[in-house]
């Protein structure tokens, strides 16, 4: 058995706009079928996003969205677990 897991960073952007890659494929989003027994340890996923350069984008003000989903892989594409978590952060720099 297992989980469908999906992270969207800037995810209130469009998916070509967005401000905020991951740094291994350089991607805006991150989905992993995360396999799940009984007796087995705990899984930890460490990914490294990066800001584009701010040449790149116009919009420098508004938040960073991310969101984290995980669902029931298979046929139940409507049964989510835990789903569009939005996280927000605003940093000055």
């Amino acid at each position: 058995a297992g989980l469908e897991a999906e992270l969207q960073l800037d995810r209130l952007k469009p998916r070509l706009s967005r401000r905020v890659l991951l740094l291994q494929g350089h991607q805006p989003s991150w989905n992993k079928e995360l396999e799940l027994a009984p007796g087995t340890p705990p899984q930890c996923h460490n990914l490294t996003a990066y800001l584009r350069d701010k040449a790149e984008f116009k919009d420098k003000l508004s938040p960073v969205a991310l969101s984290l989903s995980l669902a029931l892989p298979g046929d139940n594409p409507g049964l989510v677990l835990y789903g569009d978590t939005l996280v927000q952060t605003q940093v000055r720099g």
